[in-house]
């Protein structure tokens, strides 16, 4: 299949979005295009990337016409502001200037890390990613996995301005759940996002992605891009807030669960699951929307997860997490597919749902 090629224009900025099977064939002239004179790249990559992969960058990047240095984090590392830190160092000791490339290689945190040195560095620096995971190449170039602080892991984030990417659907065709469970539920929360149609044709592209398709995924991370970039583009500051439909009760969990956490992808389906029957009671969504949703996560390999948690410890969570990121008590959710807007949830509906939700999460 020919490599297809979209063009994500932000206004002030564009990303060359080359995503397909055996992708990596044109890197090196796709990587020659990402600054104006080829000169210096510095490459991030994650330490558990596969060694072909690298090999394979480094010399793009050198039959590209660039002078190569690397620097390696592991993937739960990358995700901390003292990581960012490091890779400034590195990037001052390499010299590496405005005019040169920052090479995010690796999933979605080593990325994150890229752009946000790239972003940051001597005002702006371009930046490519290679993203080898399916939720790095839905998640970006709208938006970066935060960075950590003590006392806050989702604390630092830019908008991330990314040059070019190139995704080798090679790298996640046929991975199950447990590798693809974050990506394909961003995909499910963009298509629910966009439109009704949209929203509609989501059962046909989940069936050809469980098939592992080329086309199917091809055609489901685009879509996926489109929705995301008119979310980042909105005119309404609410409905630019759709990002977070998930997350909130995502990350409360997380805390509540403590040690015992379930894989991040799980918890992120679970707050959607949580936030949809929200957004029933506050939004009039459709019960039919919110059982069918379940059934596209279903369907995409992530099942319910079971926990015994006590509402108050959950209600407790939920709301530390949402005034960690604001004054005001609101939830991203979906009023109708491709409305997905903030709104206040009142105590007394807050504390129902919760508790009629650990009930049936209860092993």
């Amino acid at each position: 299949m020919t490599i297809r090629r979209k063009l994500l224009n932000f206004g002030t900025f564009s990303t060359d979005y080359r995503i397909g099977s055996g992708a990596f064939g044109e890197l090196s002239k796709m990587l020659a295009g990402a600054v104006g004179r080829p000169c210096r790249a510095l490459a991030v990559t994650g330490k558990d990337v596969d060694d072909d992969v690298l090999i394979t960058v480094r010399r793009s990047l050198i039959d590209a016409g660039y002078r190569v240095e690397e620097v390696s984090f592991d993937e739960d590392a990358a995700g901390s502001l003292s990581s960012a830190s490091s890779l400034f160092e590195r990037l001052a000791s390499a010299g590496v200037t405005s005019e040169d490339l920052i090479v995010g290689v690796g999933a979605a945190g080593i990325c994150s890390l890229a752009c946000f040195a790239a972003r940051t560095w001597c005002d702006g620096a371009s930046c490519a990613l290679i993203p080898t995971t399916l939720d790095a190449m839905v998640l970006f170039p709208t938006q970066m996995a935060p960075l950590s602080v003590p006392g806050d892991p989702a604390a630092v984030s830019v908008t991330p301005q990314v040059s070019l990417m190139v995704c080798d659907l090679d790298l996640v065709r046929g991975c199950d759940a447990s590798a693809n469970g974050m990506g394909s539920a961003l995909i499910c929360a963009a298509y629910l996002s966009e439109s009704r149609r949209c929203w509609e044709g989501l059962g046909d592209a989940v069936l050809g992605m469980r098939e592992g398709g080329e086309i199917a995924f091809v055609d489901a991370i685009c879509t996926a891009q489109t929705a995301r970039l008119n979310t980042v583009k909105s005119a309404s500051p609410s409905a630019r807030r759709a990002f977070m439909y998930g997350q909130t009760t995502a990350r409360a969990l997380a805390a509540c669960l403590g040690d015992a956490k379930a894989p991040a992808y799980r918890l992120f389906a679970e707050g959607m699951r949580f936030e949809a029957r929200l957004a029933v009671d506050v939004c009039e969504f459709s019960v039919d929307e919110m059982f069918a949703q379940d059934d596209h996560l279903e369907d995409l390999g992530i099942e319910e997860l079971s926990f015994d948690i006590e509402p108050d410890a959950f209600v407790g969570a939920i709301r530390a997490e949402r005034f960690r990121r604001s004054n005001r008590f609101q939830f991203a959710l979906p009023k109708n597919p491709g409305i997905i807007r903030l709104a206040t949830v009142d105590d007394d509906v807050l504390e129902r749902h919760a508790r009629a939700f650990l009930a049936s999460r209860r092993p």
